[in-house]
């Protein structure tokens, strides 16, 4: 069994934190704890801090990452790699001209820019076994969840991951208006 909490106890030694999203947020969130089947930690950085963060993960033992998904050419969105059983996914984030959060995703006319909400990282970090885990804002999980149903942009939806967003939903948005869960998605041209 991968042992991510460990793989987070070493993330939250740096200053800047990382980020999570996807079920290791989810269950953090969600369950207060991780579960023995997670494939891979997903994190979220903004694209300045790439090389940083590259030659941190090196530091702890990661091969060379690779780009995984890349709907602009040249601007990967998803880089990856391994250490032992281990999987890291990084996502890379953008800001427009207002400094507001976007990442952009390959939708069926072309690439999409998904705004994330303005709270996506100030969630308080959640502690599972004394490690802090900071992970994105409950709405901005959902928008993400969100994003990826709309645009198809990794196949369509897998029943797990219908499940796990309609439990954030509950969890943390029962009575909200739907439409106040959705993310603002434009076309990049």
């Amino acid at each position: 069994m991968a042992d991510y909490l460990g793989l987070l106890r070493e993330l939250a030694a740096f200053d800047s934190p990382y980020f999570a999203f996807g079920s290791i947020a989810e269950a953090a969130l969600l369950d207060g704890g991780l579960r023995r089947d997670h494939g891979d930690l997903d994190v979220v950085i903004p694209r300045g801090e790439l090389e940083e963060r590259l030659a941190q993960l090196h530091g702890l033992g990661f091969a060379p990452f690779t780009a995984y998904y890349e709907p602009r050419p040249g601007l990967p969105l998803v880089y990856g790699s391994t250490r032992g059983d281990l999987a890291v996914e990084l996502s890379l984030l953008d800001h427009d001209a207002h400094g507001r959060p976007y990442c952009v995703l390959g939708a069926g006319d072309g690439p999409v820019a998904v705004f994330l909400p303005q709270d996506s990282f100030e969630w308080p970090s959640t502690i599972v076994a004394s490690v802090p885990i900071h992970t994105l804002s409950p709405l901005a999980l959902v928008h993400i969840g969100a994003a990826v149903t709309t645009t198809l942009a990794f196949g369509p939806a897998r029943p797990k991951n219908i499940a796990r967003q309609a439990r954030l939903i509950d969890a943390f948005f029962p009575d909200a208006d739907p439409a106040a869960l959705e993310p603002r998605i434009t076309t990049i041209t």
